[in-house]
């Protein structure tokens, strides 16, 4: 596998984004391997809507998507995949374990990775629910490394808790990852409402987001006592 050569058709060994791909060559391949009513899969409606999405995949995988849906899979068999071999030995017992542990508080990733031209996300939600709250991503950069991001809301109502937290725990609500630049302002709010605003020992944040780059599994009993803070958990016994 490698860059593509644009004359010669589309094969199961096809890279997305090794070459620029036309909507109509992947329609042919599709509708070759597929047969006619190929676009009643989700993926390939993905793939030719925007290829980018699921840059650094063989047309292989996006076949065996379709025929075993990424449901089917653990994430142990997702992160085996050869897609995923630039991330360390050391990340992945991490991602594992964060699963685990997301896992037992009623939580699951449900087969469902994400991406664009910059990274990759395990993207995960509350089991047995409709809306699916997500209150925790782990994203996956090109070089492989990876990142933990927490989705935290109504952060001042959670100050007692911060302010009382030993250190390495409030540090992520107090470091400059994540600060707000105001790039997104209109009236003096962000048009996104992602910009998160509060107090920590009587100084102001603003925060766009909470990124944690610290992926060791020494840390995870952490970040889980976060996440139960502000999503209180029903930990299944």
């Amino acid at each position: 596998m490698g860059n593509m050569n644009m004359n010669e058709p589309l094969t199961e060994d096809t890279v997305i984004g090794s070459g620029k791909i036309s909507a109509a060559e992947f329609r042919k391949f599709f509708k070759k391997t597929l047969g006619d009513d190929y676009e009643k899969y989700p993926v390939v409606h993905s793939v030719i809507k925007v290829s980018l999405n699921h840059k650094g995949k063989t047309l292989r995988e996006i076949l065996e998507e379709c025929r075993n849906p990424p449901g089917s899979k653990s994430l142990e068999e997702v992160l085996a995949e050869d897609r995923f071999k630039i991330i360390s030995m050391p990340d992945k017992a991490f991602i594992l374990a964060f699963d685990k542990a997301l896992s037992a508080a009623g939580y699951d990733f449900g087969g469902t990775i994400s991406g664009n031209r910059d990274l990759m996300a395990i993207i995960y939600g509350k089991t047995g629910t409709k809306t699916r709250k997500c209150p925790a991503r782990i994203h996956i950069e090109n070089d492989g490394t990876i990142s933990l991001r927490l989705y935290l809301h109504k952060v001042d109502d959670h100050r007692q808790y911060i302010e009382s937290a030993p250190a390495r725990i409030m540090e992520i609500f107090t470091n400059s990852i994540g600060k707000c630049t105001g790039c997104n302002f209109v009236d003096g709010k962000c048009k996104y409402k992602c910009t998160k605003t509060y107090t920590v020992g009587g100084r102001l944040y603003n925060k766009c987001f909470f990124k944690i780059s610290d992926t060791t599994v020494e840390c995870i009993p952490d970040y889980m006592d976060i996440l139960s803070e502000f999503y209180p958990m029903k930990y299944v016994k």
